[in-house]
């Protein structure tokens, strides 16, 4: 379990929210309610000036999650996008109003099921789905997603229930061996798992196709912030990739911070994104742009760690789980 309560959370209501929304991403929001939708915005280039996940909870009333560092900058997106024609918006910030507490790992729908009488079962609740779940009298919405990439929760809790609901969790954890983690124990599991994190693997000089999310975008849509750039692109082609690398002079643990060079025929030919051990797959992984003719499985460069030059490769997107099948468990 995971306390993630420092999310940004922004609730955007009213009729112009579903238009308002669907200018800003490259994703279709128009989902029916309940749906979890990942997506990005996008500047006029097409880069990616956010990461973010929509859920809708009614037809006019959407939340937005983002991460904790971009609260502001996100807020500020939506309410500069305003186009009053589209009917009358609220945008409000609840961040401080809910606490988010992540409940993730193959045996998180047992866990669960001890604390809360509602269906929590994969038919009942599938993946990528929000549903309101009463936990002693508590009403959490449970939004079936995972940075950790296994089976879990995201549950977002009115801030005056959230510690009755953590010590509730955490008793329920023991007969299973729940573990509490952080931030740092995130990070190597989203790495194995292909997850990209805002402002180092993605930037607004990247477009969702250079970065390997390109099944976030619908162009069919109808027009959005950024739609032209990717249209020109996707029919020109890309000319760079976001590609996974591992180590392949040491399984064991090695030091990897972001930013060091990658050497290829003797000259540095990009940088590291991010990278860092991951601990089930026991190998050393990392993030970095390569151009289309390098990005090839099995292609080896030589990257610059604090420790030396390594030599690397380039292997599959996702080292973990690759089909997502834990996820949708």
């Amino acid at each position: 379990m995971y306390d993630l309560t420092s999310f940004g959370k922004i609730e955007v209501k009213g009729k112009g929210a579903l238009p308002l929304l669907q200018r800003l991403t490259d994703s279709n929001i128009d989902k029916p309610v309940g749906s979890a939708i990942y997506t990005q915005f996008l500047n006029t280039r097409g880069g990616i000036e956010s990461d973010l996940t929509v859920t809708r909870l009614g037809d006019e009333y959407f939340w937005v999650i983002t991460g904790s560092g971009f609260i502001a900058n996100d807020l500020a997106r939506i309410q500069m996008h305003v186009d009053e024609n589209d009917g009358e918006v609220s945008i409000r910030d609840i961040t401080q109003e809910y606490a988010c507490l992540a409940l993730w790992g193959p045996k998180a729908r047992d866990v669960l099921r001890k604390v809360t009488s509602d269906d929590v079962s994969n038919e009942a609740h599938p993946y990528l789905m929000t549903k309101p779940v009463n936990i002693n009298g508590a009403r959490a919405l449970a939004q079936r997603v995972s940075y950790a990439g296994e089976l879990g929760w995201e549950l977002y809790i009115p801030n005056h229930h959230a510690t009755m609901v953590w010590d509730m969790l955490v008793e329920a954890g023991k007969e299973f061996g729940m573990e509490l983690g952080g931030y740092k124990v995130l990070d190597p599991l989203r790495l194995e798992k292909g997850f990209k994190y805002f402002t180092a693997d993605i930037t607004p000089m990247e477009t969702p196709y250079e970065a390997g999310l390109g099944f976030c975008v619908d162009l069919d849509k109808g027009d959005f912030i950024g739609r032209e750039a990717l249209v020109k692109q996707k029919a020109e082609g890309i000319k760079r990739k976001l590609c996974t690398l591992v180590l392949t002079d040491a399984d064991e643990f090695v030091q990897i911070y972001g930013g060091e060079a990658v050497y290829h025929e003797g000259k540095v030919l990009t940088r590291v994104r991010s990278g860092g051990y991951g601990f089930t797959v026991k190998k050393n992984i990392f993030y970095t742009y390569l151009p289309m003719e390098l990005a090839k499985q099995g292609n080896c460069f030589t990257v610059e760690l604090i420790e030396g030059k390594r030599e690397a490769e380039v292997t599959v997107s996702v080292l973990y789980d690759p089909k997502g099948e834990k996820l949708r468990a």
